[in-house]
C-alpha cells in the first residue's frame, strides 16, 4: 500500500515532492476540495479522493492544519484505521486564536481522537523549503520523532527513504516539545525574514537514531 498525504499546501506538496523523488508510492489528497480541482503534483503522485487515502494507504501524514486535523479525526476517519500508521505533522502553536487546553500537545488530541491508529508526531519540525532529498551540505536533516512503537517503526523507514535521520523522541508526550519547538523555529524565520530557510540540526545526529525497540 502506498503512502497517502492529507493536504495540498506547502507541507503536503514538499511531502508529495519528497515521496515521488525516493520513488515512494504516494497518494495525494485535498481535506476539502474536490480532487479535480487540486494544484498541479510532481510526477509520480496519485490525486485521490479523501476516502481512498483513509482506507487504502497504509502510512497517512496530515499536512494540514490543526483545526481541520482534528475535525477529521475526531469524525469517522479516526475509528477506521485498523492499526495503520497516522503521521501528525501539524504544528497547534501557529493558530494562536485557537489555544489548546493547558498540559496537552496537538499531537496528544490527535492521538486520543484517532482510536484505530498508531499515531506519530513527525514533520513538523521541517520546513517546506527544506523538504528535498539531500539535506544540508549532504547530510540528512534530523527528524524527531514521538509516537507509539509500532507508528515508529513505520516512520523511521519511511524517514530514511525521504532523505532525513530519524531520531527517536520518545512516546506522543513529546509532541510538546517538538510543537514548541516548531513555533521557536517559525519566531526565527520571521524575525530574520529568511521565509523558513531555517531547520534543525543536531551534534552527531547518527548517535541518536536508533531504530525504537
Amino acid at each position: 500500500m502506498s503512502l497517502g498525504i492529507v493536504g495540498v499546501g506547502r507541507m503536503g506538496r514538499a511531502l508529495a515532492r519528497a515521496a515521488a523523488a525516493s520513488a515512494e508510492p504516494v497518494v495525494v489528497c485535498s481535506a476539502r476540495a474536490d480532487p479535480r480541482s487540486m494544484p498541479a503534483l510532481p510526477p509520480g503522485c496519485v490525486v485521490a479522493s479523501l476516502d481512498q487515502v483513509w482506507r487504502f494507504s497504509r502510512t497517512v501524514v496530515l499536512a494540514v492544519p490543526f483545526p481541520v486535523a482534528m475535525a477529521l479525526v475526531s469524525g469517522p476517519a479516526g475509528r477506521h484505521g485498523d492499526g495503520r500508521t497516522l503521521i501528525d505533522a501539524t504544528n497547534p502553536g501557529l493558530y494562536p486564536d485557537r489555544p489548546l487546553p493547558p498540559d496537552v500537545s496537538g499531537g496528544e488530541l490527535i492521538a486520543e481522537a484517532a482510536v484505530a491508529w498508531q499515531v506519530a508526531k513527525a514533520f513538523n519540525t521541517v520546513a517546506a523549503d527544506q523538504m528535498p532529498i539531500g539535506g544540508w551540505s549532504g547530510e540528512p536533516v534530523p527528524l524527531p520523532v514521538g509516537g507509539s512503537p509500532a507508528a515508529k517503526a513505520d516512520v523511521f523507514p519511511l524517514a530514511r527513504r525521504l532523505g532525513f535521520e530519524p531520531v527517536d523522541a520518545g512516546d506522543i508526550r513529546a509532541s510538546r516539545e517538538l510543537e514548541s519547538l516548531a513555533v521557536l523555529l517559525a519566531r526565527i524565520s520571521a524575525a530574520h525574514e529568511n521565509r523558513g530557510g531555517i531547520g534543525l540540526t543536531m551534534v552527531r545526529p547518527r548517535a541518536f537514531a536508533q531504530d525504537p525497540s
